[in-house]
């Protein structure tokens, strides 16, 4: 049987919070060990009474509901797969209807988060071809293809001013 441990002191959920960079009203909600899958699954929630922007116009809105969770790959730590586990706030903006909300971690439909993204990016810069990238990386050509293509994106929104829709 595989050793699964589950931390939900304080300390533990500021500790990531701060590494993470997490501002109100993320918070750490969770943090979960999966020894022999080697991997870190870090759960992350709202404030409670939290309101957020629509994404289309920014305007304040309220809660609607919450999307199902998603996972974002993030940056290894210490040889352990790092996730980040949300279930996005949907907000009901009065011109736009119900819209699940932007997160400061990814972009728009990533499984990634953007420090990883940036990583795989130093990753692809750093070797000889794309296929020691994605071996490095424990990533798929299509994967490392998506985090490429978003980069781009991102790159050319901000030489030209314009928002991306990648983040």
């Amino acid at each position: 049987m595989e050793a699964h441990e589950e931390h939900t002191g304080d300390e533990l959920k500021q500790h990531y919070a701060a590494m993470l960079g997490l501002k109100r009203p993320w918070v750490v909600g969770q943090v979960e060990l999966q020894l022999g899958a080697k991997r870190l699954e870090i759960h992350l929630a709202e404030e409670p009474q939290a309101s957020f922007d629509c994404p289309e116009c920014s305007s304040d809105c309220w809660l609607h509901d919450h999307a199902p969770a998603r996972r974002w790959r993030h940056l290894d730590a210490m040889g352990f797969e790092t996730l980040l586990v949300a279930s996005l706030p949907r907000v009901k903006c009065p011109e736009h209807g119900v819209k699940t909300v932007n997160v400061p971690w990814a972009g728009a439909h990533s499984r990634f988060t953007l420090a990883f993204e940036a990583f795989a990016i130093a990753v692809l810069q750093a070797t000889a071809s794309l296929k020691a990238a994605a071996g490095l990386l424990d990533l798929n050509w299509k994967s490392l293809q998506d985090i490429m293509d978003r980069a781009v994106a991102r790159g050319l929104a901000r030489r030209s001013g314009a928002q991306s829709r990648y983040g």
